[in-house]
C-alpha cells in the first residue's frame, strides 16, 4: 500500500472479494522526515479495519537500487531504476514477507493482467491502455506469478477514481498520481551529483566528438548525457544526437538522426516465459520505450542469459541500460537488459 489511489482502491476491492487483507508499505526513499504516503496508508488501514504494516526497507534500496543508478551512468548507460527494483528488490521483498505472515497471495494496485495458458503464466497488458504498466513487469517468475493478484488489470483508472468516491474515500478519488521513479522525479543530474562523494572526480568537460573522431565542441561530464539526447548539445548547423558514450575517453559521440538507427541490438539477463514461444519469424513486437512503440522482431538465445535481437525494420536510439520487452497478443513473453 503506496498510499495512493491505485492501491488503496486495490485494498478495498479485495476486501469486498472476500480476502483477508494485511496491508503493507515500503519505506524505499525518503526526502524528509514526513512520510504522507506511510501515513495516509495508515489511515486507509485503520478505516478498512485491516492489519497494516511498515516495511524499512531504506539501507537495501540505497544499496542496491541507487548504487546501480549512479553505476550505470558513470558507465554510460542509460539505467531503468523501476524494473531494477521490480526485478531484484520489492517482489521478492514482499513475497518473502508474505511467508512469514502467512499469506498465500500478494497484490499491488498495477494496470496489469495475469493470464495462464496451458500452466504457464504470462503478464498481460491492463485494459487501461494509458496506465497498463506491464512493460516494467517482464522480469516476474513463474513462481512469482502464480502468488500475485493485480485488481486493477480489468479497469480504467477513471472506473477507479469513481469506485473510491462511491466508497466514500474521497481523499483517496483525488490524490494525484506519482510519476517517474521514486527518488528523482524530475532531472537526474542533480541528483547523480548529489550521490556522489566527490562529483568532480567523476563528471568534469571532455569532447563532443563526431562518427570520425573529429572534435565538435566541450561537454560538461558524460555521465550527463544520454542515448539519442538533442537538447543541450552542441550549437551545429545541423540537428545532431547523442549516438554513443565513452566514458574511458570522457567522450560523447553526436551523430545526424539517419545515422541512430539499428536493426540488432544484443540483451542481458534474460527472462522469458518459454523459450519455446520464440519462432525464426518476425512474430514478436519487440518494445524498447514504455509508450507508443512496437516493431516486430524475432530472437536468438546465447549464452549466459543473452539473447541477439533481429528487428524487422530499424529503431532509433537504442540505449543500454534500458529494457526490451517482447510481447504477441498483448501477453509478455519475456525481456531483457539491452547491452
Amino acid at each position: 500500500m503506496s498510499g495512493g489511489t491505485d492501491s488503496s482502491v486495490a485494498a478495498i476491492l479485495l476486501l469486498e472479494q472476500g480476502y483477508e487483507v494485511i496491508g503493507i508499505t515500503f519505506r524505499f526513499w525518503e526526502e524528509n522526515e514526513v512520510n504522507q504516503h506511510l501515513l495516509d496508508a495508515q489511515s486507509l488501514a485503520k478505516k478498512l479495519d485491516i492489519q497494516h504494516i511498515t516495511y524499512d526497507a531504506r539501507a537495501i534500496f540505497k544499496k542496491t537500487i541507487i548504487q546501480y543508478f549512479i553505476d550505470e551512468y558513470l558507465n554510460g548507460r542509460t539505467p531503468f531504476p523501476c524494473v531494477k527494483c521490480n526485478n531484484e528488490l520489492k517482489w521478492k521483498l514482499i513475497l518473502d514477507e508474505a511467508d512469514r505472515l502467512g499469506c498465500e497471495k500478494v497484490a499491488m494496485g498495477h494496470y496489469v493482467r495475469i493470464v495462464n495458458e496451458n500452466d504457464q503464466f504470462f503478464v498481460a497488458e491492463g485494459v487501461d491502455p494509458d496506465k497498463d504498466q506491464s512493460f516494467f513487469l517482464w522480469g516476474l517468475t513463474q513462481k512469482q506469478l502464480s502468488r500475485i493478484v493485480f485488481p486493477l488489470g480489468n479497469m480504467h483508472k477513471t472506473q477507479v477514481r469513481k469506485l473510491a468516491a462511491e466508497k466514500g474515500y474521497f481523499y483517496v478519488a483525488e490524490k494525484k498520481d506519482s510519476l517517474g521513479a521514486c527518488f528523482c522525479k524530475d532531472d537526474y543530474r542533480p541528483f547523480l551529483k548529489s550521490q556522489l562523494a566527490e562529483p568532480e572526480k567523476n563528471i568534469f568537460p571532455g569532447n563532443f566528438v563526431d562518427e570520425n573522431a573529429q572534435i565538435l565542441g566541450t561537454h560538461k561530464g558524460y555521465p550527463l548525457y544520454t542515448i539519442g539526447q538533442r537538447r543541450g548539445l552542441v550549437h551545429l548547423n545541423r540537428k545532431v544526437f547523442v549516438q554513443e558514450i565513452r566514458p574511458i575517453t570522457n567522450e560523447v559521440v553526436l551523430a545526424p538522426l539517419q545515422n541512430m538507427y539499428k536493426t540488432d541490438f544484443k540483451i542481458r539477463k534474460v527472462n522469458v516465459v518459454d523459450k519455446e514461444l520464440f519462432t525464426d519469424n518476425f512474430d514478436v513486437f519487440c518494445r524498447i520505450r514504455y509508450r507508443k512503440q512496437n516493431t516486430l522482431c524475432k530472437l536468438v538465445f546465447l549464452e549466459n542469459d543473452m539473447a541477439k535481437v533481429l528487428l524487422s525494420e530499424p529503431l532509433e536510439s537504442i540505449a543500454p541500460g534500458q529494457t526490451a520487452v517482447f510481447y504477441r497478443d498483448g501477453k509478455i513473453l519475456g525481456g531483457g537488459f539491452i547491452d
